[in-house]
């Protein structure tokens, strides 16, 4: 062990663990009920070292109500930080169903991956997919343990829904990362800032590798590009046709003004919306908008999810889970949509068994991609009901 190495914090949920080079291994708790919690901790510490293969520690953990993943998380990250060569990262044992690439997406819920007080509960909230922020949340000096925080946190959660992670670039720490979070099997990984086609293949090599490194199917974690420069709007339809892995596209507005120096207003960011949306229709993936950083302001969410609606998005990010419902909402088909649907449907179905060349509907033709439409929302629909299983 290379001096003393801490990891964790004295926030609330957390711990703050400190490790040494020791004669033996002792393991020291302070907790707020020791009678309750101190044996629990220990045996936490102890499994974690032992499956680390680390001996001859000092160990001494300042416990603020942290679960038993974190506890776990903090000390991988203290020991490896402090190793003297190479210690293997501990692999979860994690069964985990992967998803298709069509699911519903209407929201995206960040999350950031260094706080446990956050990520407590983070799967009850009921987003379609919860994303796991290694990346613009995470100061640069705790990269390397919130990784290791998220790995953990992905052995332990079943999350009802999709869940993903938003990796660093690759230039920067964004292997380091991959290689990490894969070993908790998320469903998807996020890449930020994706610039060109290049980017995606990278990113999808990197994730073949690593899965078959882990025992996992080759192909099965998708990617959903970020847009948020100037070049990744530009080449929106090059990034979303780069590689079978992209599921969806999504837009980051605060990155991208501050790229091409636009205010964030609405007439602004259209001709970038409006680039994603046809990139994303042209490949056959979703779209998802940007997040309303404004938690506060329920009107202007709600017009604003309209507005991405009406412009074809698929879903939009969410920083807060009160902003779930109103997302949710907006993303999904109403009553008289799904009505009018139905009739669409129907009008076909009632032409083709008459034999009619054409299909109409309160004397109006109906052409092809209005059927199209018609039959994927009733599809979309049907599986936020559940009467057709998401990843069906």
């Amino acid at each position: 062990m290379r001096g003393e190495r801490t990891a964790g914090s004295g926030g609330k949920g957390d711990c703050l663990v400190t490790v040494r080079a020791g004669d033996g291994l002792s393991v020291r708790v302070t907790t707020k009920s020791p009678r309750m919690l101190e044996d629990g901790v220990s045996e936490v510490v102890t499994e974690t070292l032992e499956r680390l293969g680390a001996g001859d520690l000092e160990v001494e953990i300042s416990d603020q109500g942290a679960l038993d993943y974190v506890i776990a998380g903090r000390v991988e990250a203290a020991v490896r930080e402090g190793a003297e060569g190479d210690l293997n990262s501990i692999a979860p044992t994690v069964d985990r169903t992967p998803s298709t690439r069509g699911r519903p997406r209407r929201s995206r819920l960040y999350a950031p991956g260094n706080q446990p007080r956050v990520l407590v509960g983070i799967d009850i909230h009921g987003a379609d997919c919860v994303l796991l922020d290694l990346e613009d949340s995470v100061p640069p000096a705790e990269k390397a343990a919130a990784r290791i925080l998220v790995k953990h946190l992905l052995g332990t959660i079943r999350f009802p829904g999709e869940v993903w992670v938003r990796i660093n670039p690759l230039d920067i720490c964004g292997r380091e990362d991959v290689e990490e979070v894969l070993l908790g099997r998320p469903h998807g990984v996020c890449l930020p800032k994706a610039e060109s086609a290049t980017d995606v293949v990278a990113l999808s090599e990197l994730l073949s590798h690593v899965e078959s490194t882990c025992g996992i199917e080759e192909g099965t974690t998708w990617i959903m590009p970020i847009l948020e420069t100037g070049h990744g709007v530009l080449d929106a339809e090059e990034i979303a046709g780069a590689d079978s892995r992209v599921a969806a596209l999504a837009f980051g507005a605060e990155d991208y003004t501050r790229d091409v120096g636009a205010r964030r207003t609405w007439d602004s960011l259209l001709f970038a919306r409006s680039r994603i949306v046809a990139a994303a229709a042209a490949a056959e993936v979703q779209a998802s908008d940007t997040v309303y950083a404004d938690v506060d302001d329920d009107a202007g969410l709600t017009e604003e999810c309209e507005r991405a609606r009406a412009l074809g998005f698929d879903g939009k990010g969410a920083i807060n889970p009160r902003q779930l419902p109103t997302i949710h909402a907006a993303f999904s088909p109403t009553e008289a949509e799904l009505e009018r649907a139905r009739a669409v449907v129907e009008a076909a179905r009632y032409a083709e068994e008459q034999g009619l060349g054409v299909v109409a509907l309160d004397g109006k033709m109906i052409d092809r991609p209005v059927l199209d439409r018609a039959v994927r929302m009733i599809e979309f629909a049907d599986r936020l009901t559940g009467r057709v299983d998401q990843d069906a």
